[in-house]
C-alpha cells in the first residue's frame, strides 16, 4: 500500500490553529447531541486531511520567535528546565517537569527498553523534554508521517552516520507503512506513538483523546510487538491533564516534549534548518523533526556531523534517558 502524500503546498498537514475548536472537555457532559455531532464532523474531516497531507506540527501555533534566539514564542533554548518559557517558550505544564535527573539504569549501546534501562520512562510523572546535561549525548525526534522515500532517506543518512534516531509514528500513517516501521526498529532507532491521526489534542475532550492515543498506540503494537513506553501528544509541545490521563489510560507514563524545535515544518530551507538546530542544542537536548520535509532530509547530515563535531551523539530517546 502506498502512503499518503503531502500536499506539496502545505508544510506537513493542517496547523492546530486552522481546526474550529470543539467544547471544552470540562463541559463535555452538558453538550447538547447537535453539539457533540459538530464536533465529530469537525473530527472526521481533519482525520482526512491528516491522510492527504501528512502530519502537522506540533508547534505553538502562530509562533513567529526565530529559533535558536531568545525572547520569541516557541524559541528552542539549550538551558532550564524543560516545561518553562526558558525550554519551550510556553508556560509550565501542571506538575514537576523531568530533565533526566530521575535515576537511570545501566548503561550501554543498545537502544531496546529494557527493565533496566526504562526507569524514567515506566515511571509516571510531567513531561519529559530533556536528557541528562552532563551525558554527551541528544536525541532525534521525528514526527512520523510523509512520504515513504523520504523516510528511507533519513533511514539511509542515518545509517551511514551511525546515528540513531526515533520516530513518533502517526498511527494512520503506520498503518499505510508497516514495513517503514519494521524498517525503523530493524535499524535500532525506536519507534513511538503519535496518536492516531495527529488531532490537537488541547481541544479533544477526554474520550476523544483517548480514542486517539489507544488507536495510536494499537498500530504500534502491531509493528513492534507491544505499545513501547515512547508517547509524544499531537498539535501541542506540552501535555495538559486529560491529555495525561488518556497517555495513562493507553500505558503510558510520560509525554515526551522536546526543547529544541528548528521548526522545519515550515520549509525555511535545509541550511536553515541545520543552523538553527546546531544552535540550540546541547548534551541531553531532544529535538523535534519532521520526515515529511524534503528540506528536514537534507539537512540530516549536517546537523550529524556538526554534532559529531561537538562530541554529541546522536541516540535514541530510550538511551538518552538510560
Amino acid at each position: 500500500m502506498t502512503d499518503p502524500q503531502p500536499d506539496t503546498a502545505v508544510p506537513d498537514g493542517p496547523d492546530a490553529s486552522e481546526l474550529p475548536a470543539p467544547a471544552d472537555a470540562s463541559a463535555s457532559e452538558g453538550d447538547s447531541a447537535g453539539h457533540a455531532a459538530s464536533r465529530r464532523t469537525v473530527l472526521a474531516a481533519a482525520a482526512g486531511v491528516i491522510g492527504a497531507l501528512g502530519v502537522a506540527a506540533c508547534s505553538p501555533a502562530g509562533t513567529s520567535g526565530a529559533p535558536g534566539t531568545s525572547g520569541g514564542p516557541g524559541t528552542p533554548t539549550t538551558g532550564g528546565p524543560v516545561g518553562t518559557s526558558a525550554a519551550t517558550g510556553l508556560a509550565a505544564p501542571p506538575g514537576p517537569t523531568t530533565t533526566g535527573s530521575e535515576p537511570r539504569g545501566t548503561t550501554g549501546t543498545t537502544t531496546s527498553p529494557t527493565p533496566g534501562r526504562q526507569s524514567v520512562l515506566a515511571s509516571a510523572g510531567a513531561d519529559i523534554g530533556s536528557g541528562p546535561r552532563d551525558v554527551p549525548a541528544v536525541a532525534l525526534t521525528f514526527h512520523g508521517a510523509g512520504p515513504a522515500a523520504r523516510t528511507s532517506a533519513v533511514l539511509a543518512v542515518a545509517r551511514a552516520h551511525g546515528a540513531h534516531l526515533t520516530v513518533f509514528a502517526v498511527g494512520q500513517w503506520l498503518r499505510a507503512n508497516p514495513a517503514l516501521g519494521r524498517a525503523i526498529l530493524a535499524e535500532g532507532h525506536d519507534l513511538g506513538n503519535h496518536t492516531w491521526s495527529h488531532q490537537p489534542m488541547r481541544r479533544l475532550t477526554a474520550a476523544e483523546a483517548e480514542t486517539e492515543v489507544s488507536r495510536g498506540a494499537a498500530e504500534v503494537a502491531s509493528v513492534r510487538g507491544s505499545a513501547g513506553l515512547l508517547f509524544r501528544p499531537s498539535g501541542t509541545p506540552t501535555s495538559t491533564a486529560v491529555i495525561r490521563a488518556a497517555a495513562r489510560a493507553a500505558g503510558y507514563q510520560r509525554c515526551i516534549s522536546y526543547d529544541v524545535d528548528p521548526q522545519d515544518f515550515l520549509d525555511p530551507g535545509a541550511s536553515v534548518v541545520r543552523d538553527r538546530t546546531l544552535a540550540a542544542v546541547g548534551a541531553g537536548s531532544i529535538v523535534s523533526l519532521h520526515l515529511g520535509h524534503a528540506g528536514t532530509v537534507a539537512a540530516l547530515p549536517g546537523i550529524l556531523s556538526g554534532l559529531r563535531t561537538r562530541g554529541l551523539r546522536a541516540v535514541t530517546v530510550t538511551e538518552l534517558l538510560a
